[in-house]
């Protein structure tokens, strides 16, 4: 569609609009995750400028009682606040009213695909932040690394949610293992079956091997591939939590369904044209933003395994 003059700015942002919302909503293959893929972030929503977060420790395992008397009470509790606050990103680009003048209508297709891509990316990078810097800057409620050997749960008991050795077939059968013994915030074990795992592009091969052969890989016999058969876990994978990305090629993450990574998004991606009668230079300025933040609440449902 031709930017002139002549036409709306409606009209205009409207054609602009589409080629955006096809590049922004481009399909990746199935196993790609990106911000929105509920199995890596929970999805949620915020209505302020950050969202407070408590942990929460159950009351524990019910209690035999006699006959007659009383229910055991049970004493749930919350604590260790956490606070996530939630980060506004956009861009803009100029669009030269002249450009219905030279026929550069392909220019600004291009144009718009590219500034699309480019919103993509950035909400990519930024929710996968969590998973990159989960050794390092990450912090769950106890003020430890998301993925850690030192973790204390709010009952003082030490956990663990690390394999700090290299992702193969003996590392995951324990990640699994682990994360089904995982104790929980009131000392129990919470039986989290593993149902995702997230590799950087590097490990991708492998992990589909490990966990979707029918019989054992890289193996001389027929041993049946227990992982495929019994637990159905879905791979997937980002760029960005790869060495590309500033995370790691080596290492991976385990999550059951009650991992607490969770994306807070307030404003999602939206745009808007502003007409070149607005402005001194009669250009078009085309703009987008978005709000939102992600983070790690607690060590629960998530394991780590790589060097």
């Amino acid at each position: 569609m031709a930017l002139s003059a002549g036409l709306s700015p409606n009209d205009v942002v409207t054609a602009l609009d589409d080629v955006f919302a096809q590049e922004l909503t481009y399909r990746q293959h199935p196993q790609h995750a990106s911000a929105e893929t509920p199995a890596v972030f929970k999805q949620s929503t915020a209505d302020r400028a950050s969202v407070i977060w408590e942990a929460f420790k159950g009351g524990g395992l019910w209690q035999s009682k006699a006959e007659e008397a009383d229910v055991p009470q049970q004493t749930p509790r919350i604590g260790n606040q956490k606070t996530f606050s939630v980060v506004e990103y956009g861009g803009s680009v100029d669009i030269p009213r002249t450009f219905k003048r030279d026929d550069l209508h392909g220019a600004v297709g291009l144009m718009m695909r590219d500034f699309a891509e480019k919103a993509r990316a950035t909400r990519d990078f930024q929710a996968f932040a969590p998973y990159r810097n989960s050794r390092s800057t990450e912090l769950t409620h106890d003020a430890v690394a998301f993925i850690s050997a030192s973790h204390t749960n709010m009952s003082g008991t030490s956990v663990s949610n690390l394999t700090a050795t290299a992702f193969s077939e003996t590392t995951l059968s324990t990640a699994i293992q682990s994360l089904y013994e995982m104790r929980s915030q009131d000392n129990v074990i919470g039986g989290s079956l593993a149902e995702t795992l997230l590799v950087p592009p590097a490990l991708f091969p492998e992990a589909v091997r490990l966990t979707e052969s029918e019989l054992r890989p890289g193996t001389a016999n027929n041993d049946l591939n227990f992982v495929s058969a019994k637990y159905g876990i879905s791979v997937f994978t980002s760029p960005y939590i790869g060495a590309a990305a500033g995370g790691s090629d080596v290492r991976c993450f385990l999550l059951g369904r009650n991992h607490s990574v969770y994306r807070f998004v307030r404003e999602g991606v939206q745009t808007v044209l502003v007409p070149w009668q607005n402005q001194r230079n009669n250009n078009f300025i085309y703009k987008g933003m978005f709000s939102e933040i992600v983070g790690a609440m607690s060590f629960e449902g998530a394991w780590g395994i790589g060097v």
